[in-house]
């Protein structure tokens, strides 16, 4: 991640020009670059200030019909790729701030409250509909309004703030599961090719999602099961 972007695209950059060394056998190196399609996200019809999703996400749905009639009906997103580049607090060992990247894949899932089939609304596009919503409201609470976004002071309180909110505005929804793993940007000094290391100035940095840490949580109402 770099915080501009140049205006060529890769097979152009001059920063790919370097040289060859090593034993005679060695004639050449391959250089591979793989461009992933960040794209900022609109918060109630806004570009965010700083937040980016990557990709597309899937929609799943699961449901078990039993032979009483009994349903259990669950929605839900696997595969959204975000990250906010500021406002993030994740607790390390480096010094204390409140303006860390933070990242990650969530994939969340929802249990409605319908407990037979005879209950679920008629509407044909009410649960596409729900989804939808859902779907605006998670990334609302992750990022934070448009302008001025949200402090994250952990992936937990976010993932936490993310599921109340579903809870507080779907009534049908009775429980709602998140798991997010953390995605760290390791900030990148460069070697230039006359081998002068190049500063880290906030602009580059380097995804890796080691050290690994799973961070997972259910948030229900009284009573509801997942």
């Amino acid at each position: 991640m770099t915080s501009k972007r140049g205006s060529r695209c890769g097979e152009q950059k001059k920063d790919l020009e370097f040289k060859v060394y090593g034993p005679g056998q060695v004639t050449s190196a391959i250089v591979e670059i793989v461009e992933k399609p960040w794209e900022r996200v609109l918060i109630d019809g806004q570009p965010h200030e700083h937040g980016f999703k990557l990709g597309s996400e899937k929609h799943t749905v699961e449901a078990i019909v039993k032979k009483n009639g009994g349903l259990l009906l669950t929605s839900g997103i696997e595969g959204l790729s975000v990250v906010k580049t500021t406002k993030g607090q994740i607790p390390t060992a480096l010094p204390e701030t409140k303006e860390r990247i933070l990242a990650t894949e969530v994939t969340a899932s929802w249990r409605y409250s319908y407990d037979c089939v005879a209950s679920i609304p008629k509407n044909p596009l009410y649960f596409t509909e729900q989804y939808l919503d859902v779907k605006k409201v998670l990334p609302k609470y992750f990022f934070g309004p448009p302008k001025e976004g949200v402090h994250s002071p952990s992936v937990q309180g976010t993932l936490f703030e993310m599921a109340r909110a579903v809870l507080s505005r779907f009534p049908d929804i009775s429980s709602v599961k998140l798991n997010m793993p953390n995605i760290h940007f390791i900030p990148v000094n460069l070697s230039s090719k006359d081998n002068v290391i190049v500063k880290f100035e906030n602009d580059v940095y380097l995804p890796t999602d080691e050290p690994h840490g799973t961070i997972e949580a259910t948030l229900s109402r009284l009573l509801a099961k997942m």
